[in-house]
């Protein structure tokens, strides 16, 4: 059972060369794989899971940042190497759906936004938590909203 998911069909297609490293530095050359998808579909399994899992983690270990936006609210998240951090912001008279709404009212002070930040250690693995962060809605972001708001916040 993979950690986060296992990549679908499609997804490994996109990793076939290092899914083929992967097998390789394992020990799994194109004849045995073969072998294998022929004839042991839990293994095959087994090893998609694993592989999946290195994905995940090579990717969710170098993102910091996520964002999660509705029309009244947005929150923007910072997930650094002991704890995440929240900005968010709430309001009636801006639609967070469109960042440059946002930002345009938070410069020309022209809507009445409630700011807050907190911040929680993790309770689990940090890239565990990112991902449910990431499967329940949650979107990358490049963090230039969070930096920006961490100097006026």
């Amino acid at each position: 059972m993979p950690t986060y998911r296992s990549l679908s069909l499609n997804e490994l297609k996109l990793f076939q060369k290092e899914f083929a490293e992967y097998l390789a530095v394992n020990g799994i050359d194109a004849d045995l794989w073969r072998e294998i998808k022929e004839s042991d579909q839990e293994k095959v399994d087994g090893i998609i899971d694993t592989f999946s899992d290195v994905v995940y983690n090579s990717v969710l270990h170098k993102m910091e940042h996520i964002e999660y936006a509705t029309e009244n609210d947005i929150k923007y998240f910072h997930y650094g190497k002991e704890k995440a951090q929240l900005i968010g912001l709430e309001s009636d008279e801006v639609s967070f759906m469109n960042p440059k709404e946002v930002l345009e009212a938070i410069e020309n002070k022209r809507a009445s936004i409630k700011s807050y930040k907190t911040s929680k250690t993790y309770t689990q693995k940090r890239e565990v938590e990112l991902f449910a962060m990431l499967k329940n809605g949650c979107q990358p972001s490049d963090g230039s909203m969070f930096k920006l708001l961490s100097s006026i916040v």
